[in-house]
This record gives C-alpha cells, sequence and structure tokens, in this order.
C-alpha cells in the first residue's frame, strides 16, 4: 500500500469532474493526487509541497495554467507538467510545450490516455536525471583530473624550489669538509649556509600554512571573534619599522577609522605582514612605504603603497599564484618563497573579501584590499537528492484496477466543455 503512494500529482481544474474523474484514474495506479480548483488554492499548495507531476488546465476562473506553468519552472526545471486543454485550445497548448510543459492532453481524453502521459512523464523525468546524474559524475571526474594535475604540477614546484637551497647548503659543506674554505672565509660561508637554510625553513612554513589554511577554510567564521584592526595593523608596524629604517625608507602610517571585524587574528596580522614586509623588501633604498586603514562598520580597506621596483603588466594575472615570482623580484637579490601573496588571496577569498594591485615598473606598486566587518554567512545545504521514480504498477505490466472506459471532459452532461 506504501509503493502506491509513492508518486504526488497535483491537477489544477476548475471542472469537479475532471479532478474527481482524475483522482479515480490515477489513485488504483499508485499516485496520491492532491487537487485545485483555481490558481489561488494551487499555489498555497505549492507554497508547502512539491510534486512529481502536474496537470494544469489551460483555463481557469482566476487565470492561465500558464502562468503556473512558469512558476514551477522557475522552481524546477524538469518538472514534469502536463497541459490539459480543450479542442480549440491545441495551438495554445503547443505554445505551453514550447514554454517547458512536458505534453498536452486534449479533452475529451481516456483514462488509458492520461495514465500513459503521467508515466512516459516520469520515466521522461527519470531519464533526465539519470542523464544529469552522468553529466554531473563526469564534470567531477574532470574536477578530480585538474585536482589531481595541479598536485602534481604542486609536487614539481615544491621540489624545484626546496631543492636549490639544499643544493647551495650541501655545495658550501662539501667545500668546508673537503678543506678548501679558509679560516677566514668559514664565518661569512656559514653565513650563507644560515641564509640558505633559513630559506628552506621559510618555504616549508609558508607551505604549511598555505596548506592549513586551505583545509581550514570552512572553520574560518567557527574560530572569528572580533578584532581591533588598528591595533593589529600597529603591532605589525611596530615589528616592520626597524626594516625600513635600516635601507631608509620614509614609513608612513595612516589610520583614518579603528573598524572591528569579526575575524581570526593571526589571519589579519598575516595579511598585513605579507603586504608590508613585500613592500620594504622591494623598495630601494631612501624609498618610501605607505601604510593605510579605513573603513566603516560594514568594511574594512587597507592600503599598502610603496616606490619600489614595480610589477610589468604581463605579471600582474599571476601575481597571486603559488610559488611566483617576477623577473623583477628575482634580479633584486631579495629572498622569497613566492608564497606570501598566495597566502594573503587565500585568507581574503575565505573571508568574502577581495584584493586587488596596480602598479608600474620601476615606479612602485599598490596593493588594496577590502574585507567585510562580518563573516559571509556559511553555505546552504544543497537540496536533497531528488527522489528517482521507479516502475509503478503500470509500467511492470501488473494489471490495473481502474475502469479503462472512463472519458474526461467533453461528456453528456458534464459542465465546461472547451
Amino acid at each position: 500500500m506504501e509503493e502506491k503512494q509513492q508518486f504526488k500529482l497535483l491537477i489544477v481544474d476548475d471542472e469537479v469532474g475532471m479532478r474527481e474523474g482524475c483522482r479515480r484514474a490515477l489513485s488504483p495506479a499508485g499516485y496520491a493526487v492532491q487537487a485545485a480548483a483555481d490558481l489561488a488554492s494551487a499555489r498555497e499548495l505549492l507554497a508547502t509541497q512539491s510534486y512529481d507531476t502536474y496537470l494544469l488546465d489551460l483555463m481557469l476562473p482566476d487565470g492561465s495554467g500558464l502562468d503556473l506553468l512558469a512558476e514551477i519552472l522557475a522552481k524546477d526545471r524538469n518538472a514534469v507538467c502536463i497541459i490539459i486543454t480543450g479542442f480549440g485550445s491545441i495551438e495554445t497548448a503547443v505554445e505551453a510545450v514550447r514554454r517547458g510543459a512536458y505534453n498536452f492532453l486534449s479533452k475529451p481524453f481516456t483514462s488509458d490516455e492520461l495514465l500513459m502521459a503521467v508515466e512516459q512523464g516520469l520515466e521522461h523525468r527519470r531519464l533526465k536525471a539519470i542523464e544529469q546524474e552522468a553529466e554531473d559524475l563526469v564534470q567531477a571526474k574532470q574536477e578530480l583530473e585538474r585536482l589531481d594535475e595541479a598536485k602534481s604540477q604542486l609536487m614539481l614546484k615544491v621540489a624545484h624550489e626546496l631543492r636549490a637551497p639544499v643544493a647551495a647548503v650541501q655545495s658550501y659543506l662539501n667545500l668546508i669538509t673537503a678543506g678548501y674554505v679558509s679560516q677566514n672565509e668559514m664565518k661569512p660561508t656559514l653565513k650563507r649556509v644560515q641564509e640558505r637554510l633559513q630559506e628552506m625553513l621559510d618555504l616549508i612554513s609558508d607551505l604549511l600554512e598555505l596548506a592549513r589554511l586551505k583545509q581550514a577554510r570552512d572553520q574560518t567564521i567557527a574560530q572569528a571573534s572580533p578584532q581591533d584592526v588598528a591595533q593589529i595593523l600597529k603591532e605589525v608596524c611596530d615589528l616592520l619599522r626597524e626594516l625600513a629604517q635600516e635601507k631608509r625608507q620614509s614609513f608612513q602610517l595612516d589610520i583614518a577609522r579603528h573598524p572591528v571585524m569579526t575575524a581570526n587574528r593571526d589571519h589579519l596580522k598575516q595579511i598585513w605582514t605579507n603586504l608590508i614586509s613585500n613592500a620594504i623588501k622591494y623598495t630601494p633604498e631612501g624609498g618610501r612605504i605607505a601604510v593605510t586603514l579605513q573603513g566603516d562598520d560594514q568594511k574594512v580597506i587597507g592600503v599598502v603603497e610603496d616606490t619600489g621596483i614595480g610589477i610589468a603588466e604581463k605579471d600582474l594575472p599571476h601575481l597571486f599564484h603559488e610559488f611566483f615570482r617576477t623577473d623583477e623580484a628575482k634580479a633584486s637579490g631579495a629572498i622569497g618563497t613566492g608564497l606570501g601573496l598566495s597566502i594573503v588571496k587565500q585568507i581574503v577569498d575565505s573571508y568574502g573579501g577581495e584584493i586587488k594591485v596596480t602598479s608600474r615598473p620601476g615606479q612602485g606598486t599598490r596593493f588594496t584590499f577590502v574585507l567585510p566587518t562580518q563573516p559571509p554567512p556559511p553555505p546552504e545545504p544543497g537540496p536533497p537528492p531528488q527522489r528517482q521514480p521507479t516502475p509503478s504498477a503500470f509500467q511492470q505490466g501488473q494489471p490495473r484496477t481502474h475502469a479503462q472506459g472512463i472519458i474526461f471532459g467533453d461528456e453528456p452532461g458534464r459542465e465546461g466543455g472547451r
């Protein structure tokens, strides 16, 4: 008995005989049939329920089934809608099919014709669902292949980036153990070894941080708390100002507002640290560094501007990619992992913010990021998987229990034949 109530149908028709006739034909075949006499009552049902199939009369007291057709398809583009029409409205019914209806039935029709149309509609929906599932699987496979390729490329880049400092350290140590380094040269050589080891440690730290950020993307909001962005910026500037002074750079800090943002404190600190330290690193001696904080109750705006080596226009699209460093950055002699800006981008994206950069080679660079003071809402759960129609008694060839000779519409003594 439970299987016979598996599929739900809604018939919208102002004729009592039509509604009851469809119910008598469809209920014994395993369908739960609900009915509405006009658009208003149909919309009340649709506000709280969904159906496997819809039978819609073209002409209703308060409108047309076409109006309901558009609303149903807007909610479910794969909905099976069958238009019921009088003989004189065939052209309108054909138009309904063009608008997305699966089929139409012209009055008068028999119970067998009704059941056939409903069963074919459900089969069509089932096949469409299988087709969509196949497309989803193909897309998922392509995405997995893309991720696997990206993973392989990342591993190659990591191996390449780690190999250089390891090879340099090994070379220095070979010179020392072979006796080619004099006592006077020993200290400078060991200092170079120390620098290359620090370069490798920085790279490993950035790799771990980037991986952690990607894996913990969904935990960003859960770990957030109100943060004074200005106070965090002051702390970062206090730590980095000495580096600017060593290069005799002008360091300007302008805090126009003190916005409070719901965030992870370490994330905000990383954004400021990476952008400001890069500005200092790639700005020659005597240059200028300007850091600005603005914002309001809705957003935080941060700007880090320098008069450094700049970035070529061709490099701007790649700036936030892992391990990317411009030729100018490499030529400057400054050591970098190529991951700092990737980390910044990952953090900004996780808060639903944006970051942009403008630059001219030899004239300087300006980074501007905007973050919402409140984290974005968690993603809504996806819709539950649609129930796949399974064969009913009609499809399985089981005997039907309804009278097969019933005629719907235009019967003698029945109102409203169209």
